[in-house]
């Protein structure tokens, strides 16, 4: 049998002389009843059609711990009748009446999987301005199975296990009723994230400088991949530093730019000082990329300064 609560019913005896007050107070019990608080009271498991201080005062009383939220109880009357006897004194001449037995369902908010699903959705959706343009959806392995929580301002904080977003295999969600916790739980699954990107389009070499033959857009899930790239042209040109086979992504650790200058080449040397510049004959000392360091000769000084690639035959110094 449910544990009945116990709590004392202050009646002011009083109350026995108001104008009004009758004697014979009839209670009866319901067969079903739905709570929506953590507590049952008299009045969700029996009506009372007198209207009086009694009759309020007894409806007001805690007679037992509701169930959880989405679960049911059933209580006897005869308890509930031998509590309130034995935690206050009542007429002798109320008379009881109704089913022997009552069954209280608890309602609440109930959560399907469908609704877990879109708190996922609409959280991706809210930090799409922070990933990469793609269909980004998540594909849960198994799908949660239905919940109730307890009636209240419902809140809910979907945070996922990669904080990237991308790569997630996890989702927890926490759900906050009335600003409390009522329930944690996590959706284990795949952040998929399709989207156009540069592949090779017939097997290539390690050394092979880019070109539009060599390459072609295809739809990837980019959610495990590195810096892709999602233009072709901007590969074009580039050197691979690995070979790739048909259909391979091209990532940026796959491919270097090419030196545009060359050791023992002429430069021009532009030194910069401010709003001051200077332009200078040189020669570079060792090839260059754009935006590596390199070293190069004043040819009208003979001195050795180190400055920035800043494009073909180009050298900037920064004093």
């Amino acid at each position: 049998p449910h544990l009945i609560m116990k709590r004392p019913l202050l009646i002011v005896l009083f109350l026995l002389g108001l104008p009004g007050w009758s004697p014979a107070l009839e209670i009866a019990f319901k067969q079903t009843s739905q709570v929506e608080d953590a507590v049952i009271k008299l009045a969700d498991v029996a009506e009372c059609q007198e209207k009086s201080p009694l009759a309020e005062a007894l409806a007001s009383q805690s007679v037992g711990q509701a169930p959880a939220p989405g679960e049911t109880v059933v209580l006897r009357a005869q308890d509930i009748k031998q509590f309130l006897a034995s935690s206050q004194t009542l007429p002798d001449d109320i008379t009881w009446s109704g089913s022997a037995t009552i069954t209280i369902t608890r309602t609440g908010i109930v959560v399907g999987p469908e609704r877990v699903q879109a708190l996922i959705a609409e959280f991706i959706s809210r930090n799409s301005q922070n990933l990469p343009k793609a269909e980004i959806t998540f594909v849960p392995s198994g799908l949660p199975l239905p919940f109730t929580l307890p009636k209240g301002d419902l809140s809910c904080e979907v945070i996922p296990s990669n904080p990237n977003i991308l790569g997630s295999s996890r989702f927890s969600i926490i759900f906050k009723v009335d600003n409390r916790v009522a329930k944690n739980m996590s959706v284990r699954g795949k952040t998929e994230a399709l989207t156009q990107v540069a592949v090779a389009a017939q097997p290539l070499k390690k050394g092979l400088i880019l070109g539009p033959q060599h390459l072609r857009m295809a739809t990837l899930d980019i959610s495990d991949l590195a810096n892709p790239a999602f233009d072709a042209k901007d590969l074009f040109g580039m050197q691979l530093t690995r070979g790739l086979q048909t259909d391979a992504p091209v990532l940026a650790t796959m491919v270097e730019n090419l030196p545009v200058v060359k050791r023992g080449q002429q430069v021009k040397i532009a030194i910069k000082s401010g709003a001051l510049q200077l332009t200078a004959t040189g020669l570079a000392y060792n090839d260059g990329k754009l935006d590596q360091m390199i070293k190069v000769q004043n040819i009208s000084s003979s001195k050795i300064i180190l400055g920035r690639v800043a494009g073909p035959g180009l050298v900037e110094v920064m004093l």
